[in-house]
């Protein structure tokens, strides 16, 4: 099969290029790219939100509960009512789902995942009471009888296995949805249950995915290839998320708080060891500066490890870094793993909260590090649209000078992706290099080449 971009054409056999050469043969596309890569989302909780309620980009409680009341109108009494997607830049106030919801039990994420608020019904049928505690790495905020009302980062996992569990359906629609948006890899990033592996490796992928496990879960696993599915990592978490307010930063909130630390550095250290030395390399998520530091002191410790075992680890997300951390990164055998779009949102919390604009999202710099930058979604926190990734990176809004350029981010979902998840032979227009192609036409994606297969959206 050729396929041509009006100056050079391209011979896919199989799944391989078999030759690239100048001129025109074949079917023409306005441009011909290695196959776009989604570097860190969780596909299975994707596939939730596709069929929860919608709540992106509403700021305020009274409009989120107002959507809360019109859709508990059409579930039967008692059943759960879901979403995600709000973000608010203060606390809810307490009462206000048990209005709208006084019949059905209610949990919405926030759109970061890292807290949850949950009305009346869902704390009893947790059994939440003014007399419980949060977990090691959760906290609550209270109704004035004591009652937890908004969970924070773990204190969610309360909650969570009452509500309908999540299926290999809900999976399968998510990675469905990745492939039509022209995604030919995703890597998805240890938030799902560790049986969502299993399922996914009873599915037949519409992508290839690189899959890391959540850390404690790992243990009796063998990285490695399955299929078009790849084994190959351990997330941790060093800290939160800014909406929530939970990411670990040396510059205060208005409220003087300063986050949280979720798995300790020395736990960190410990397990992610282990880790290494069973051939697992390690993903990260570590969003304040505080925790981007914490986390380069342990990757630095770990370095002789990870490049004996021939490994390059993962720091995720990297969304606020002071002057005196870039230094740090430099000659680690690091990948550093973006998600651009969230900036559209972040900076207006970056404004409200007082932050230093220009220790966010930083790109540029990052990238004259020498590291790879491999950029995705966070999906479901984000929807994973290529065309966000790129607005949001080519215009900085915070700081211009951090941009990068429409060359930069198509590397960063292609080639730095690749070199993140350690595949050599992608992420090149290359003969002999994987045939993982997508097509754009009009400036968005319109097909591409998975499994030596043309598909058309």
């Amino acid at each position: 099969m050729w396929l041509t971009d009006g100056r050079r054409s391209l011979l896919v056999e199989g799944e391989r290029l078999a030759r690239v050469e100048e001129g025109r043969r074949g079917r023409r596309f306005e441009a011909i790219t290695p196959g776009l890569q989604d570097a860190h989302a969780h596909p299975l909780y994707w596939g939730m939100a596709l069929r929860g309620l919608d709540l992106s980009g509403l700021k305020d409680p009274e409009e989120v509960a107002l959507k809360a009341a019109e859709r508990a109108k059409a579930l039967p009494r008692g059943a759960w009512l879901e979403g995600q997607g709000f973000l608010f830049p203060k606390p809810p106030p307490p009462g206000l789902l048990d209005r709208a919801a006084p019949e059905n039990p209610v949990f919405f994420r926030s759109r970061d995942y890292h807290s949850a608020w949950i009305n009346r019904l869902a704390a009893e049928r947790a059994g939440l009471t003014a007399e419980t505690e949060p977990p090691e790495g959760g906290a609550f905020l209270r109704g004035e009888d004591g009652v937890p009302y908004v969970l924070l980062e773990r204190a969610q996992e309360l909650v969570v296995p009452h509500l309908p569990p999540p299926s290999p359906e809900d999976l399968e629609r998510g990675l469905r949805d990745f492939a039509r948006r022209g995604y030919t890899a995703v890597h998805a990033m240890g938030y799902e249950p560790p049986e969502a592996l299993d399922w996914a490796l009873g599915l037949e992928l519409p992508v290839r995915l690189w899959w890391a496990l959540p850390r404690g879960t790992w243990r009796g696993r063998a990285p490695g290839w399955r299929g078009d599915l790849h084994l190959a990592g351990v997330k941790f978490f060093a800290d939160g998320a800014l909406g929530s307010r939970t990411a670990w930063m040396h510059t205060p909130y208005p409220d003087g708080s300063t986050g949280m630390p979720l798995d300790s550095l020395e736990a960190l250290l410990e397990e992610g060891e282990a880790a290494l030395r069973a051939g697992f390399t390690l993903a990260v998520h570590a969003i304040g500066t505080r925790a981007v530091e914490g986390v380069l002191e342990v990757f630095h410790r770990l370095a002789p490890l990870a490049r004996e075992k021939g490994l390059r680890l993962r720091m995720e997300h990297v969304q606020h870094v002071r002057d005196e951390a870039l230094p740090l990164f430099s000659g680690l055998p690091l990948a550093l793993s973006l998600q651009p779009l969230h900036l559209l949102e972040d900076q207006h919390l970056v404004r409200a909260f007082g932050l230093p604009a220009r220790e966010a999202f930083r790109f540029r710099s990052l990238l004259s590090t020498g590291l790879p930058l491999a950029l995705g979604s966070d999906a479901p926190v984000a929807p994973p649209q290529y065309a966000l990734n790129l607005e949001a990176a080519t215009r900085h809004p915070l700081t211009p000078e951090e941009s990068l350029s429409p060359e930069e981010v198509l590397l960063g979902h292609t080639l730095g992706a690749a070199q993140a998840a350690g595949w050599e032979d992608y992420g090149r227009l290359q003969a002999g290099m994987r045939a993982d192609l997508t097509l754009f036409e009009g400036g968005r994606p319109v097909g591409r080449v998975y499994r030596g297969n043309l598909e058309l959206f």
